[in-house]
């Protein structure tokens, strides 16, 4: 019974995690999402949030002549001035702002929070497996190991998504 709960809990944990950040994540690096041009018509700070959103209009660059559309800029690098342009990428209906120091940053946050809610499940799946508790002592020092590791991951992976946010506009 144990083994089961484990095994849902790590399932609930790449829910959450990917549900909390994998969207921003994968638009920030500028591994996916369709490239256009974006024309802000105000900027405003989010509540309960430091980050800084956009209201303005989306047009893509493929087809060429395609019409724009208005959509929401979230995660913007700063209060952007009405009018100014941007280039962006859509994921799911909303417009991001490509920056490789954000999308290393995401890395590192989405490292910490599955390391942080998936090692207690591994530990669970582990006790179950041997029928007894083990120590949890090699868990939190992996825990701790992970997060210094995803935090280097973090900063390794800057030099490629800024090669992707070059390549890809």
């Amino acid at each position: 019974m144990a083994g089961a709960f484990a095994v849902l809990w790590l399932a609930g944990t790449v829910v959450v995690t990917w549900l909390l950040l994998g969207e921003r994540l994968v638009a920030m690096s500028g591994l996916v999402g369709p490239t256009g041009s974006y024309v802000t018509s105000g900027c405003y700070e989010e509540v309960e949030s430091t980050d800084v959103s956009c209201e303005g209009r989306y047009t893509p660059s493929f087809p060429v002549g395609a019409p724009s559309r208005p959509m929401t800029l979230r995660g913007a690098a700063e209060r952007h001035r009405v009018g100014t342009r941007l280039e962006v990428r859509e994921v799911g209906g909303r417009a991001f702002e490509p920056s490789p120091v954000t999308a290393g940053e995401y890395v590192a946050f989405t490292g910490w929070t599955a390391s942080t809610l998936g090692l207690p499940a591994l530990w669970l799946l582990a006790s179950a497996r041997k029928g007894r508790a083990r120590s949890g002592d090699g868990y939190v020092f992996a825990w701790l190991g992970l997060l210094v590791g995803v935090s280097v991951l973090g900063v390794v992976l800057l030099p490629v998504f800024w090669l992707l946010a070059v390549i890809r506009g």
